[in-house]
């Protein structure tokens, strides 16, 4: 069942970038269906760019991977880029095309006049950044979900130059609410007044590794880490890994890195399919490990012999072809307390900005 789209502000794709979709937080318990709930790379980034223009957190958001969309904004904007270090260029200020273009900061909200021309170019550090609209983006609902899940077929593809984007119906008058509430009256007006871009000098802090790009990977043993020798343990462990180009947003491929070598897997057990999830570590035939992400397949007979530990799942979505990866063994107590350290943060994250909205900050639950 799907709703039908009330006419509104539309975003204009004028170049759509290396791989950009639309993405909320998928489609969750359907898994006996042989769906994964795909959904944004990382979900919690996806939240935090909502948080950051005052919506609920799982409205749908444009999510970008490397090189960015070039966007044409039909309205006054008050959006939020989060994710890796986009260099984010205003190319056209309000209808004017600009002899030098202006860099926006990211990891913050801004204030866009109608008629600019924003280019999101590639990354500096990580490799994905969700871009979240005031009000939300108002496209098509599939299985109760707006994300394209590109390995069914569900939900949409990827965007294209050309594509047009449903905003919300009154998405003017929430960026103007929501920019007036953190920026400021006189700011605020300002910028509206004068056609000029607008932001406040806070920002929340990044998620990217410290050590990017060279991911240290907290996993745990996998179900079938007894399987393996001795020597394909270290192997395993021990050796830096690179990630290979055929990686995407079903898994992530890794190839030896230096002169580290595929594992022997000649002797591990046949198995039968059984059920797998995000941040599984499987090893093929081949001996090159795959660590499954948000649209990975529901089942899997390939030995899972490591989980990567969720609280490190967004350093999943910034792996970038050529980067280096080394899995490090940690304890479920460690696991533990990295899940609750990312619970704080997001936590504090939106109780400051509860504060800076007020009254404004996402007072309803996402519409369908």
């Amino acid at each position: 069942m799907t709703e039908a789209i009330q006419p509104g502000p539309r975003l204009c794709i004028r170049k759509a970038g290396l791989l950009s979709t639309i993405q909320d937080q998928g489609r969750p318990n359907r898994a006996h269906w042989a769906l994964s709930r795909g959904g944004a790379a990382d979900p919690m980034a996806a939240r935090l760019a909502n948080l950051l223009v005052g919506n609920h957190p799982d409205e749908a958001v444009i999510e970008i991977t490397g090189p960015g969309p070039q966007i044409l904004s039909p309205c006054d904007l008050w959006l939020a880029s989060y994710g890796a270090e986009h260099e984010l260029i205003v190319q056209e200020l309000a209808g004017r095309p600009l002899r030098q273009a202006i860099k926006l900061p990211t990891q913050r909200p801004l204030f866009v006049p109608a008629g600019s021309l924003l280019q999101w170019r590639g990354p500096q550090r990580g490799w994905r950044s969700w871009i979240a609209f005031a009000g939300g983006l108002k496209t098509e609902v599939v299985l109760g979900s707006r994300s394209a899940h590109l390995a069914s077929g569900i939900g949409g593809q990827r965007l294209q130059a050309q594509d047009c984007i449903d905003l919300h119906p009154d998405v003017e008058q929430i960026s103007a609410q929501r920019a007036l509430a953190v920026l400021g009256p006189a700011l605020g007006q300002r910028a509206a007044r004068h056609g000029e871009c607008a932001f406040p000098r806070w920002k929340i802090a990044s998620t990217i590794p410290d050590g990017w790009p060279q991911l240290d990977l907290p996993v745990l043993h996998g179900r079938h880490w007894h399987a393996l020798d001795g020597a394909g343990k270290l192997a395993l462990t021990e050796q830096i890994w690179r990630l290979g180009a055929q990686s995407n947003r079903q898994g992530l491929r890794l190839e030896p890195s230096g002169k580290a070598q595929a594992i022997n897997t000649a002797d591990l057990p046949q198995l039968a399919s059984e059920a797998v999830h995000l941040g599984t570590v499987q090893l093929p035939p081949d001996g090159l490990p795959v660590i499954l992400m948000t649209e990975h397949q529901t089942t899997g007979g390939y030995p899972r012999v490591l989980e990567v530990a969720s609280a490190a799942y967004p350093m999943l979505a910034q792996a970038a072809a050529g980067i280096s990866i080394q899995f490090h063994l940690i304890s479920l107590d460690e696991a533990d307390r990295m899940s609750e350290a990312i619970h704080r943060f997001q936590l504090r994250v939106e109780q400051a900005l509860q504060a800076k909205f007020g009254s404004s900050f996402h007072e309803a639950e996402p519409r369908p």
